[in-house]
Formats: structure tokens, sequence, C-alpha cells
């Protein structure tokens, strides 16, 4: 059963107080940014960024942004130094003093950019849609695209992917199809890797995202903090926040909750 996350911040709070180190993964789109039309006109705004910058910058804080969007795309938005950016649902992660590509998927990397051109060449007369090559996966986009023609978008994608002889899985999320390499990995597998990667088995994992495939990461944390973020949609996370200007709370008040507790440095 999913809770308000405001009505459980008093036992919440006590876990991340007395933890002695956090991981705290967010989401990127529809979690840090609201979800635009363009994926493109996505941009974090001050306050969130300066919040994220000063959990990065705290020794007993590893942040980790865990996104659709591609490696390269979210350091040049989010451009917070000593941040773990996982792109691509997690097939591409960086960190200090180390880059990890998911080797299966970096050996898709030809078949998916041939899928990407058949579905830009067969989508090309519905005006709106975008089709992101993003190099280990593609997303389709239609949020612009108008009522009566959705329904062409999913057919048109569902038969490309159906005519196609290629190991990828598709999975719908909110206005956007998107095709990944069929490997073991997903975003709760990512946050594993991560967690290997920090080494500290004792870091409680915190995890706030929007989207199907933050779904994955919520189910593989069951002992730890999930938050779905948003209103509306089944979700397996164990907390709910409402909206962006609730997450920017929250981050404010984790940077309340280190700084006055055994923690500060």
């Amino acid at each position: 059963m999913t809770q308000r996350f405001f009505q459980a911040m008093p036992e919440v709070g006590e876990r991340i107080a007395q933890a002695p180190h956090l991981l705290l993964c967010l989401d990127y789109d529809g979690t840090l940014t609201k979800i635009v039309g363009d994926p493109a006109d996505a941009v974090l705004d001050r306050d969130t960024r300066a919040a994220v910058a000063e959990l990065a910058g705290r020794e007993d804080v590893t942040v980790a942004v865990v996104s659709g969007r591609t490696r390269s795309d979210l350091l040049a938005r989010v451009d917070v130094p000593g941040l773990i950016y996982a792109g691509n649902h997690g097939l591409e992660i960086s960190g200090p003093g180390f880059v990890f590509i998911e080797p299966t998927a970096a050996a898709c990397r030809e078949e998916l950019h041939a899928l990407a051109s058949e579905l830009t060449a067969r989508l090309n007369g519905i005006p709106g849609v975008i089709v992101e090559d993003k190099g280990l996966t593609i997303s389709v986009h239609d949020r612009k695209v108008s009522l009566e023609q959705q329904e062409e978008v999913r057919r048109l994608v569902h038969t490309t992917l159906a005519n196609s002889r290629h190991p990828f899985q598709l999975t719908h999320g909110d206005r956007v199809y998107d095709i990944r390499p069929r490997v073991h990995w997903d975003k709760g597998v990512a946050v594993a890797w991560i967690r290997k990667q920090v080494g500290r088995a004792d870091a409680l994992a915190i995890y706030l995202g929007d989207d199907a495939t933050d779904e994955d990461a919520f189910a593989s944390l069951r002992e730890e903090i999930t938050i779905k973020v948003g209103q509306n949609g089944e979700t397996v996370a164990h907390y709910r926040l409402g909206s962006l200007g609730d997450v920017r709370k929250f981050l404010q008040w984790i940077i309340s909750l280190r700084s006055r507790g055994r923690h500060s440095h």
C-alpha cells in the first residue's frame, strides 16, 4: 500500500537521519523537471540544482541521476560535479573514476540505429512525433501528436518492431515508447551495480521516480525508501510525492536532516 510521503515523515526521517550513508537515486524527467512536449526543453531549475549539488557535496551522501536520457545529455543538463550519471535506463553509467556500458546493449548499436531509421521513415507522415535515437535505446514521443493520430503511432511502432528480427523490448511510459535491447538490465539492476561501485554496503537507498521504468527499481528496493512522484498511476513504491515542488521540499528536508544530525561535516 502506497502512503502519502508527508504523512510518513517522522519514521522515514528517523531512518534517513540514522543511516551511516545515503545513496540517493533520482529520475530526471517528471521528477527533477517538468514533463514537456519536446524532451530538449526539459531544463533543471536553479533551486533544484542547488539542492542536488549540496547533497552531492556531502561525504555521507552519494547522488545518482538515473534516466532514460543518454548519459551525455544528463551530464550537460544536470551539470553537477561528483554525481553518478546513469543514462539509457542504466545501460550506461559514469561517476568519479568509472564509466560502464552494458556490453550486450553496446553490441546492438548498429541494429538499433537501423531500427531508429526505419521508425523515423514510417512515422514521418505524422506531425508532432519525435523519434530519438539514443545510441543504446530509442524513444518515440507522441505527446505533441493529435489525439486522432496517437493510435496510428502505436500501431506503427508495434508493427515495425514485430517485423524486426532484432532482440528489442518495448515498454510504454508517459506518452513515450521506449525500445531497449532485450538484456537482463533495468534501473533496478543499475542501482545494485551503482551500490557495489560506491562500496558502501551500509548505505540506505532512496529512489524517486515517476515513470513505468522506475517501477523496476522500486520493486528491487523493497527494504529501502522508494517514492513515486505524481498523483496518478499504480506503483509498487512505498510512498508518493504529488509534485515537483514536493520533490524540491523533500531534497531540502534531507539536507536539513543530515546537517543537524551526527553526520554533519
